[in-house]
């Protein structure tokens, strides 16, 4: 179990530092552009200030708008905002009765989620929140699967506002799970 652990943290040190590189990259070679083209203008790119990634640190206010205006947006979804290392965020999101989804971010971009069933309990023995335990519901650890799939798939860097909004789009989507999902549980166990 501690080498799973010192490997989780290697990659996540790793995702950490491939993604700052990627913003700086991106940024370097927004500048190049920005040169060719002032040169062909005649002005002189040296004047102009260095660009900072701007994707990776988003203040902690405007990400509380952001997930404030999302709450606001679908009615069936509770979301609770904490900020347990003080900068980076937390989300637990209620869909109806359906299920609880905690999402852990990192200023806008959303590093993992776990998604448990409604009546699961979502807290740690100390009252934090339980960012680690599997759902004791199968139905619910396939929804965590598609869950990071679907983080995958919505990757857009330069408008992580957007990634966050579809992605609490796609989730809320099983809305309907209870319903859809009884004959399945059914087949199952029998």
């Amino acid at each position: 179990m501690l080498t799973l652990y010192s490997q989780l943290l290697q990659a996540y040190k790793w995702s950490n530092k491939l993604q700052y590189h990627a913003g700086l990259a991106s940024s370097l070679l927004n500048q190049q552009s920005l040169k060719r083209s002032a040169n062909q203008m005649g002005a002189s790119a040296k004047r102009r200030p260095k660009v900072q990634p701007s994707t990776l640190v988003l203040p902690p206010q405007y990400v509380d708008d952001v997930i404030s205006r999302i709450g606001r947006m679908f009615p069936d979804l509770t979301i609770e905002l904490f900020r347990p290392n003080g900068t980076s965020a937390v989300l637990l999101v209620t869909l109806g009765k359906v299920l609880k989804a905690i999402v852990v971010m990192r200023s806008l971009f959303i590093d993992r989620t776990v998604v448990r069933g409604f009546n699961e309990n979502v807290y740690t023995e100390d009252g934090k929140l339980d960012i680690w335990s599997k759902s004791q519901y199968q139905v619910f650890q396939k929804v965590t699967d598609h869950a990071t799939t679907a983080l995958l798939h919505y990757q857009l860097p330069q408008m992580p506002d957007v990634v966050v909004r579809s992605f609490m789009t796609w989730l809320r989507s099983y809305i309907n799970l209870s319903l859809s999902c009884l004959s399945d549980l059914v087949a199952e166990l029998h």
